[in-house]
């Protein structure tokens, strides 16, 4: 002992000052004031806690299973008697109080002091002091064991300051860091032998380097917390809050835990290690036996738990006090759980418990449903058999008898929650419920508080269907099922989207509908039969055209507190309708649906929207629109959309470039039609256009089967194959505004003779073609011209109108694959300088015979028209040589036409007018007019916002160097100046 203190030097002072620490309040972890709440009584599946050997004066003794933590060393009772301390937790259950794992101690030195550091350290002693510079700080400590795990804990301002640990033969003992590597925090490091260690520190600065530090020997100390017992009950822990200074080692606890034993590791904020007898720590992250918080101990009891703050990067002159709570419990032999038995419906739970773990004890083999749940919703938590392997992590599954561990998800804090646990055949509880609630009343009901779950029995037979409708007016939706008698699921809603459904039900009656409650709230649901008419308003046919009379629709209003409508329709409706709605106000998220009456839905439409259905033939059918977030006046309507239709526009010739078919909406539920008739090897191209720069209508195309064919917004729809068309165009705005007057386009573009003649006068090459100039008119809406296309091709046209907003259509459609949605053909805008250039790619494996289409699309008529097709290839091949631009000195402020004078030049011909090195970019310019012997080609140039100075033109794809002029490329050659 001599040798000891000679080597440590300043340890007398330390320990008198560490004796006199002992009769002061601990500033280590104390246990949580939550660990004194009471927990259940002893379970069939949980082991009671028993007393054990208090020990003896000088020795800790056996606490048992159920004593409260001591410290190793401490002195222990008088043989043969119980402390007062350990008769109360033996009896109520109450966790034993634990003392801090170190006592208040008054460190050496202050925080940021730089004064001389001691030579010797003793045990979880904090050291305040100045790291001499350009030479090593070397401190002696005695390890007492002849196997330990020292922790060395440094802070200072310097990264990299690596701890060297010494053995009493000179020799660097090993530790888990590397110098190379190493920037801060605790180092561990195994010892394996009893003697004096030596501790160096290089400062590799100019000047003193404040630093903190201490040491822990992690066995060999006696300064840790004997945690055993009731400390560890999964149910209620022992939770140790205390705090890490910045430099210390951490602190530490003994444990009574088994090699074998699962253990849940329960900490914030700092790093939490257990270590088995020979200093291997057994529950790092990342191990094999650890998932989660959850660890099963391998190795060699006894273990020991060490909290240390693991990235130590504070400065030592304004140390951080790292705070924390920290607990283990005992997975494998779960104590403190209390009883949950299966609970009938409309009860409320007791949701104050906060122990954190339950036994569900199943009496029956069967279908179980269960949950921990808070006054504001579920916990969640994992099921365990007590071979702790999980299942069902859905909360709802298949059970056999016995009993099941529940635990919530780990935390340091106490939840207060309930377990719900129910059979899915459970009938306890169940009320007598409707399914004609669309004209006897769905009220809204209360949940009083979390758990109360609430059941109804419904009469509905087996085999039939019902609506389900979910939700309050004020938002409120409820989680629910529908189970039949053996408790098998015939649907559910589960998320606050699920307002709407339709359920069939084919198990065994009777069937109930059961809702979950999650917190207290008010909420509605509605069932109604799918064939049940009574509360359903009789919903009759509507007609095409604008005014008054049947083309309206039928109008009404939700009733109070109603988000749905019912609507009954006979069975003598066509075989294909045409539905549409709109509502007063806001539509988000209101739709109707269509459904039969053995429960199928045939259709939905958005509000909004149309929608083209094909119900049940000679059967009545029901309708329900769900309000979304709107509760305002409605308007539906439901059109004959067969070919046999009455429609209120004239049979269309399909006459290429004939006379548009004009019409007009008065509201936003309107729609026309027209019937044409067409041999079945026909090639028909239906689309709408308008002179306001919107979309003209929502079309719609059927076949004489009442089949779709095609559908969109303002869309070409091509079509062949029927004998027999319908056209529909509906207003296509959303928001109920009546839409801007359009017209109705119907061409036969082909027939098995070829194509149109107005087609086939009109002949281009995909390689490039002349200027094709024109004026489309209401009269003559469209431009049409034949080519071929080999595959893989590509045709870049150029399409020059009057037209600002450029919004006329250019395409291609095959023969080949004409049908609708034909992906043989893409066209698509290629160039983004001029805005007029179109290229048109073709896909097919043999040559493509087509048509080249121009129409208005959404540009306004009449439309004067210039198209010319590029030549193939890059650079000057296809756009040709600039010689010259006149003028070529142009004012700031406006839109400024020049010429490009060259050769070869053409509507195709892309250019750039770049600034060189300066840093103003390029200028936007339009092609104007170019002359047919392609040497002229009139531009128009943005200077609106234009920088002053001089621009390089450049063929784009061109090869160059700048400021050398080459083909295709004129340094210089326009000058702009300030206007």
């Amino acid at each position: 002992m001599t040798r000891r203190l000679a080597a440590i030097g300043r340890l007398p002072v330390v320990a008198a000052l560490v004796s006199l620490a002992v009769l002061l309040p601990g500033e280590g972890p104390q246990p949580s004031a939550a660990g004194a709440a009471p927990v259940s009584a002893p379970l069939s599946a949980v082991s009671a806690p028993t007393p054990g050997n208090a020990g003896n004066a000088g020795n800790a003794g056996n606490a048992g299973n159920g004593g409260g933590p001591v410290r190793a060393g401490d002195p222990g009772p008088t043989p043969g008697t119980t402390p007062p301390s350990l008769q109360s937790p033996l009896a109520s259950g109450i966790p034993t109080p634990s003392r801090p794992p170190r006592p208040v101690s008054y460190p050496i030195g202050s925080p940021g002091s730089t004064g001389p550091c001691p030579t010797g350290l003793a045990p979880q002693l904090l050291v305040y002091c100045g790291a001499a510079p350009n030479t090593p700080t070397q401190f002696k400590f005695y390890v007492t064991a002849d196997r330990d795990m020292v922790i060395v804990q440094v802070a200072s301002t310097l990264y990299g300051l690596v701890p060297q640990l010494f053995g009493p033969d000179g020799a660097r003992v090993p530790c888990d860091v590397k110098d190379e590597s190493y920037t801060f925090g605790a180092v561990r490091c195994a010892t394996d032998k009893a003697g004096t260690y030596t501790l160096r520190l290089d400062n590799r600065l100019q000047g003193v380097l404040p630093i903190a530090l201490s040491y822990l020997p992690v066995f060999s100390t006696d300064k840790c917390v004997a945690m055993r017992g009731s400390d560890t009950s999964l149910g209620d822990p022992t939770v140790y809050p205390g705090s890490v200074p910045s430099g210390m080692a951490g602190d530490c606890w003994t444990t009574d835990f088994a090699t074998g034993d699962v253990v849940r590791q329960l900490s914030s904020n700092l790093s939490q290690s257990v270590f088995d007898a020979t200093g291997r720590e057994v529950c790092a992250p990342g191990s094999p036996q650890v998932s989660g918080p959850d660890c099963r101990l391998t190795g060699t009891a006894p273990y020991r738990v060490v909290v240390q703050h693991g990235y130590e990067s504070d400065y030592p002159g304004e140390p951080g006090t790292h705070g924390y709570k920290m607990a283990m419990s005992r997975l494998s032999r779960p104590e403190g759980c209390r009883v949950v038995e299966p609970q009938t419906y409309a009860v409320a739970p007791d949701l104050t418990d906060t122990t954190r773990c339950r036994i569900l004890r199943v009496p029956a083999d069967g279908h179980y449903s269960f949950r921990g749940t808070r006054d504001n919703g579920p916990t969640g938590g994992t099921l365990y058999r007590f071979d702790l392997s999980t299942l069902c992590p859905s909360g709802d599954c298949d059970l056999t008898a016995g009993d099941y561990l529940f635990t919530i998800p780990p935390s340091v804090y106490r939840v207060p929650y309930a377990m719900v646990l129910r059979s899915a055949t459970e009938t306890r509880g169940c009320t007598a419920g409707r399914d004609d609630q669309m004209a006897s009343g769905a009220p809204v009901e209360t949940f009083d508080s979390a758990g109360q779950d609430r059941c109804r029995t419904l009469p509905t037979a087996s085999g039939r269907a019902v609506y389900v409708l979910n939700g309050t007016t004020n938002g409120e939706t409820a989680r629910y099922r529908v189970l039949d008698a053996t408790g098998a699921e015939q649907c559910h809603g589960f998320t606050v989207n699920d307002t709407y459904q339709v359920c069939r039900l084919a198990g065994a009656a009777p069937f109930r509908l059961v809702a979950d409650a999650q917190g207290p709230f008010n909420y509605r649901l509605l069932v109604q039969r799918v064939d049940e008419t009574a509360g359903c308003t009789p919903w009759g046919a509507a007609e095409y055209g604008t005014g008054s009379g049947l083309r309206t629709g039928l109008s009404g209003k939700p009733a109070d507190g109603a988000l749905e409508s019912c609507f009954a329709v006979p069975a003598d409706h066509p075989a294909t309708e045409l539905v549409g709605f709109r509502l007063a106000g806001s539509q988000v998220g209101a739709a109707v649906h269509l459904v039969g009456p053995s429960g199928e839905e045939f259709c939905e439409v958005v509000s909004g929207g149309e929608g083209t259905c094909r119900p049940p033939a000679g059967k009545a059918y029901t309708a329900v629109l769900t309000y979304g977030r709107g509760l305002g006046d409605y308007t539906l309507v439901r059109r004959d959309a067969t070919p046999s239709a009455a429609c209120d526009l004239p049979a269309s010739s399909g006459r290429v470039g004939g006379p548009s078919t004009g019409f007009a909406f008065d509201s936003s539920i309107d729609a026309h039609c027209t019937t044409f008739d067409a041999a079945a090897a026909d090639l028909l191209q239906v689309n709408t256009h308008t002179n306001t720069h919107q979309v003209s209508a929502v079309i719609n195309v059927l076949d004489a089967d009442g089949r779709t064919l095609c559908s969109g917004w303002g869309r070409d729809c091509r079509v062949t194959g029927s004998t027999r068309y319908l056209a529909v165009v509906a207003s296509p705005d959303p928001l109920g505004r009546a839409a801007e007057p359009g017209a109705l386009d119907v061409w036969r573009l082909a027939t098995a003779d070829g194509w149109a003649p107005e087609c086939a006068a009109h002949p281009v090459s995909a390689d490039g073609f002349d200027q094709r100039s024109g004026v489309l008119t209401g009269d003559a809406p469209l431009y049409c011209a034949v080519l071929e296309m080999r595959p893989g091709q590509k045709m870049d046209v150029a399409s020059l109108t009057d037209d600002d907003l450029a919004r006329a259509r250019l395409t291609v459609a095959g023969r080949e694959n004409w049908a609708d949605g034909d992906t043989a053909y893409t066209c698509t805008q290629d160039d983004g300088i001029t805005g007029i250039s179109t290229v048109c790619t073709y896909r097919g494996t043999t040559t493509g015979h087509a048509v080249l289409l121009f129409s208005p699309g959404w540009a306004h008529l009449p439309l004067a028209y210039t198209l010319q097709g590029a030549r193939p290839g890059t650079g000057i091949e296809r756009s040709g040589v600039p010689e010259s631009i006149t003028p070529s000195v142009l004012p700031t402020g406006g839109w400024a036409e020049t010429t490009v004078r060259g050769t070869g030049l053409s509507l195709n011909t892309q250019l750039e007018l770049f600034n060189g090195p300066g840093w103003c970019g390029s200028l936007d310019w339009r092609p104007v007019r170019v002359n047919a012997e392609g040497t002229e080609l009139v531009v128009r140039i943005n200077l609106v916002s234009g920088c002053t100075g001089t621009y390089d033109l450049l063929v784009q794809g061109a090869p160059h160097q700048n400021g050398v002029p080459s083909p295709g490329y004129l340094p210089k050659a326009l000058k702009v100046i300030a206007g």
